[in-house]
């Protein structure tokens, strides 16, 4: 099977001259103008921060039908548990963990993820729900590595993950849509459509992801489906407002380890998000009024069933009072929480269940960016905490950029970040305490951006070092075993990323992360090297991916041996008409046999192939 899989990819360099295929969106925009970092658009060599950006091009031409997945080869330092041939799941034993810089959770509540710079988390768990994010409803994905505290409040303590929604800026009518089938009854879906006329805007999206699962000794199947729409109207040259809403509905089969597989653990569950937004631009003045809502409900065969919600309010504005200087003062209230009921827990450890609980959380912040000359740009910020739980916290952070050179910017920066207990963690089960304090950490970063050979290549590369305090740990050891502020780390290490795009037909991205973590930490390998390249030939094109991984710890057994790996995968594409391709995707082409979590094998080789359309 092999031999005939790599038959196929080859199959696509074999025909059609060298004359490339026009793809403007291929140019390294190695002067991006982010907004993730300073709340307004800045050019990223002026951000101290360490910031990676991922276009609409790229979401496109992956194929996947998840942002997360994409992430892993634009990303360095960014490590995904995905687990499946789609989808994660949630709950105990579930897929979608994410780690950035070696900061990773169980669950998974320590990387933040936005949406239009809000944060989406599940109320009760605190954690993201990776289900939720389809690849056709964003428009642009901007990482921020490392803390991130200081603009957006809790859970961003390994980094922040913003995903900026799409909508239609074109006249008129413009969509798409992707069909796949693959391996172990696999079936991707999307269809988008989008329509703008004059000051209008609108977006709607459905997706389809499922597949019967891998694993022969218990059942891993999976299915999803997720609606979204957006609509927004100019109201002057200087407001505009918009609203959007998406639903993600999924069924989730945990298959369990090896050792002891599971007949009956199905996992149904609906989230959904609400969210309005007005923003203003009268030139000095800046900023945006949001308000979120998230909602969850979620049902296991076990007993367990919850019903969370997470909403809020942001407001932020951006002023330019002197010369080159931008001051921004935000204001953030969200309130979270939720009930769990489980009838089948004994009653000694039924505590806290069928109580809604809930915490607010109200922050005020202020960040400073100020240009020094034409070469320096130095900001400095602190966002103050009120919890309605532990009270007070106060978070500071600073950085500089530097540009040494027309094409080298020097960077550093130092910032505290936290995480606020959650739901479970105060209120729920027998190792909840209502005593305990936040989660805090320190990021000390340093490091160089620079161009080269006429701004074909872009060289990135970062030093860091975080310090974690006050980690809220369960000791079994202890009677009763309760969480307490007991657990600390120190990690340290350096990422590295090359950007290249030739005169021609083909680009490339490499990036490799090394990590000394001091504790025992899932998700959060040693060794992390990724390398993709995207060649077009006439109306061929091929993406070959190779990440070695090396050092990953799955489990948290001291004694347990650490796991190292090569992948590779390659995914080749035809252009039928001007809006009709076609692609294969294989994954795995080495036929690897490895597992990011101790007891649930990764899937062997396997292929996707499909359609994809534009209109």
């Amino acid at each position: 099977m092999k031999g005939s899989v790599i038959a196929l990819m080859i199959f696509f360099m074999g025909h059609g001259s060298l004359k490339a295929q026009h793809r403007d969106s291929l140019v390294l925009e190695l002067d991006q103008v982010v907004v993730t970092g300073t709340r307004f658009e800045q050019q990223k060599k002026k951000v101290s921060a360490s910031i990676s950006v991922i276009s609409r091009e790229t979401l496109d031409r992956s194929g996947e039908i998840n942002v997360l997945p994409v992430i892993v080869h634009q990303v360095p330092g960014f490590f995904l548990n995905d687990r499946s041939m789609t989808g994660f799941g949630v709950g105990p034993g579930s897929g979608g963990n994410i780690s950035i810089r070696g900061i990773s959770g169980s669950p998974n509540n320590r990387v933040l993820v936005l949406i239009d710079g809000q944060p989406q988390y599940m109320g009760i768990f605190a954690h993201p729900i990776a289900d939720a994010y389809s690849a056709s409803d964003i428009e642009r994905v901007e990482v921020q590595r490392g803390a991130a505290s200081l603009l957006y409040g809790s859970n961003a303590m390994g980094g922040a993950i913003n995903l900026i929604t799409r909508k239609a800026t074109e006249e008129g009518w413009q969509g798409s849509a992707n069909v796949g089938v693959g391996s172990f009854g696999t079936f991707l879906g999307t269809a988008n459509a989008g329509y703008n006329e004059g000051k209008f805007h609108s977006m709607v999206s459905l997706n389809r992801n499922q597949t019967n699962g891998y694993r022969t000794d218990a059942n891993d199947s999976f299915e999803n489906t997720t609606g979204y729409l957006k609509m927004g109207y100019e109201l002057s040259s200087a407001l505009s407002v918009s609203g959007d809403l998406q639903l993600a509905n999924a069924t989730y089969n945990q298959p369990g380890p090896t050792d002891a597989p599971l007949e009956n653990d199905q996992r149904e569950y609906l989230r959904g998000r609400a969210a309005v937004s007005l923003n203003n631009d009268f030139g000095d003045v800046s900023g945006a009024l949001l308000l979120f809502h998230n909602f969850g409900e979620h049902e296991f065969q076990t007993g367990f069933f919850s019903t969370d919600q997470n909403q809020g309010i942001t407001f932020f504005q951006n002023l330019t009072l002197l010369p080159n200087q931008v001051i921004t003062v935000g204001l953030d209230h969200k309130r979270f929480g939720g009930k769990a009921v489980n009838e089948n827990l004994p009653p000694p450890a039924r505590i806290g269940v069928g109580i809604q609980h809930w915490i607010n959380e109200t922050d005020a912040y202020l960040q400073v960016q100020q240009d020094l000359g034409e070469k320096v740009s130095v900001n400095a910020g602190v966002r103050q905490v009120h919890n309605s739980q532990f009270g007070g916290k106060t978070l500071p952070g600073f950085g500089l950029a530097i540009q040494a050179s027309p094409h080298t910017t020097l960077k550093a920066s130092s910032s505290k970040a936290f995480r606020s207990p959650s739901i479970i963690d105060l209120f729920l089960f027998p190792a909840s305490n209502e005593q305990l304090e936040p989660e805090e950490l320190w990021n000390h970063e340093a490091g160089f951006q620079a161009q080269f050979l006429d701004k074909k290549l872009e060289i990135e590369v970062m030093a860091f070092l975080t310090e974690g305090t006050n980690l809220i740990q369960v000791n079994p050891m202890e009677m009763p075993a309760i969480g307490r502020n007991t657990g600390s780390f120190s990690n340290k290490g350096i990422e590295s990323q090359l950007r290249y795009k030739s005169d021609g037909f083909w680009r490339i991205v490499f990036n490799y992360a090394y990590v000394d973590a001091s504790e025992n930490v899932l998700f959060a390998p040693k060794h992390n090297l990724n390398l993709q390249a995207d060649f077009s030939i006439n109306k061929f094109s091929l993406i070959p991916s190779m990440q070695l991984i090396g050092g990953l710890r799955n489990s948290p057994l001291e004694s347990a041996a650490a796991e190292s790996y090569t992948l590779l995968d390659l995914r080749g594409m035809y252009q039928i008409t001007p809006k009709i391709n076609a692609y294969i995707t294989g994954r795995n082409l080495l036929d690897t046999a490895y597992q990011l979590e101790r007891g649930y094998p990764m899937p062997g080789v396997n292929i996707i192939s499909g359609i994809q359309l534009k209109f």
